[in-house]
């Protein structure tokens, strides 16, 4: 979708990866027009906010490493008996095999911070349009910051051994070797802050004016915050931003089995609140990168449910019919099915269902057990189920986990919903559950950029 924009970025604005300082050190194409041009007018701002756009889709980012390694590296995949090696390291969680994005994350943090800079300075320019792009930028800003923290770092609360870093915090474009500082990792607080931060300035900014479901929108951005506000166990926050998304949306949770069925192959998917729209032209990641590759027998097909997943589904679960079994006898996920393309799909990155499983989770924290099961009794009859009653807050607690994995997987949230808990990591059959202390729960950062900066700690055990 936004790489035909992004060709006239590419040619104002000329962005070379050079190691040393977070992926971010830039410096100017001799064809190139500079930065500081590109932010003069309203094509280039826009040039560049498609850019950070087009990151996003990236395989280092949700084209393929935020949306399915989180399910290999816990318990939700398990590796076809006959694979080309594909996610085999993640699998069983070898040192050094994690989730691997800090570059890219910090080129779109980069470009954001150009687009929000430029905002303020292009002239002739309508302040409502002045306010999406800036609205657009951070929440993109903000989002790529909320995985760095989630990523890099602990929650607040749960750091292992007092181990608090996180990642740098860059807030003004780097434009050149001055520009290039080399900086300390902040906190993890201070990092969520920064990201919460962001989305809430999003929200700001964004709710008279959106794009609709494939850009930074108003409900896409309390949805976000709903998600953040659950990791720091803000419960009452979470609600309140999990059911402003919902009523922005205008969405409804689809709740019949062949609307449930068919989700997957509509474009955009009937229950996306924010969904990368993905251009089988000039868009692919080709036959080694992207989601349909690495899950579907029709190419590698290295990575499968696993049967402790599927074992949690009822007869009745509309859901039922996200999987398939192969010729071969091995089971399949139908969610990414190259159905944009020959090795690509859209990916809903916010779906509605998941402001529901928020809520349920957040009032059952806190002892509201009529609206805990209220909420998880929305998503259940909506797939068919029979509504899960009971007066125990753990209990619910528990089957809200179970529903995530029933409703979330291949879409990048199990790993992170064990994290976010202090939970050991369960995998799958073979191989050895990962203690919540030990220290591959956090990836390692990019080598070069520890080497180079002597501000820059790794992350312990590396």
């Amino acid at each position: 979708m936004y790489k035909s924009i992004k060709t006239l970025f590419l040619a104002v604005f000329g962005l070379m990866l050079i190691s040393g300082c977070d992926g971010l050190l830039d410096t100017e194409d001799t064809t190139s027009v500079s930065p500081e041009t590109a932010q003069e007018n309203i094509e280039g701002i826009e040039a560049i906010l498609t850019s950070v756009y087009n990151r996003t889709q990236s395989e280092f980012r949700y084209g393929r490493e935020l949306t399915l390694s989180p399910d290999i590296l816990a318990d939700n995949t398990e590796q076809h008996p006959v694979t080309s090696g594909r996610g085999d390291n993640y699998a069983v969680n070898a040192q050094g095999s994690h989730l691997s994005f800090w570059n890219t994350s910090y080129l779109t943090i980069n470009e954001a911070n150009y687009v929000i800079e430029g905002a303020d300075i292009i002239e002739d320019v309508p302040q409502e349009t002045r306010d999406r792009i800036k609205g657009e930028a951070y929440f993109q800003r903000g989002f790529a910051y909320f995985d760095l923290a989630r990523s890099y770092g602990y929650e607040p609360g749960r750091e292992v051994n007092g181990w608090d870093q996180s990642a740098i915090i860059r807030t003004e474009p780097t434009r050149d070797v001055s520009d290039a500082d080399l900086r300390s990792r902040s906190s993890n607080v201070d990092v969520y802050d920064q990201a919460r931060e962001d989305l809430e300035e999003a929200v700001s900014l964004l709710e008279s004016d959106d794009r609709g479901v494939y850009f930074a929108n108003y409900a896409a951005a309390n949805a976000l915050l709903a998600r953040l506000h659950l990791y720091l166990e803000n419960w009452d926050e979470a609600i309140d931003y999990a059911d402003e998304a919902i009523t922005a949306s205008g969405l409804e949770l689809i709740d019949t089995e062949e609307d449930i069925e068919e989700a997957f192959y509509e474009v955009p998917n009937p229950e996306s609140i924010y969904e990368i729209s993905i251009d089988p032209v000039e868009e692919s990641l080709g036959s080694n990168d992207g989601l349909c590759p690495w899950t579907n027998p029709t190419h590698w097909f290295d990575i499968m449910p696993s049967q402790d997943l599927l074992d949690i589904y009822d007869a009745d679960d509309y859901r039922n019919n996200w999987f398939a079994v192969h010729s071969d006898g091995y089971p399949y996920t139908l969610k990414w099915d190259c159905s944009t393309g020959p090795f690509d799909d859209n990916i809903p990155v916010v779906r509605l269902p998941e402001m529901y499983l928020i809520m349920a989770e957040a009032h059952a924290e806190l002892d509201q057990i009529t609206p805990a099961l209220a909420a998880l009794e929305e998503v259940q009859t909506a797939r068919g189920l029979t509504p899960f009653v009971s007066a125990d807050k753990d209990a619910i607690i528990d089957e809200v986990m179970v529903e995530r994995r029933r409703e979330l997987n291949f879409e990048g949230h199990r790993w992170f919903d064990l994290k976010r808990r202090a939970m050991d990591i369960t995998k799958q059959e073979g191989a050895e559950t990962v203690p919540y202390d030990d220290f591959r729960i956090l990836p390692d950062l990019p080598s070069d950029e520890v080497d180079n900066n002597p501000n820059l700690e790794q992350n312990p055990g590396y």
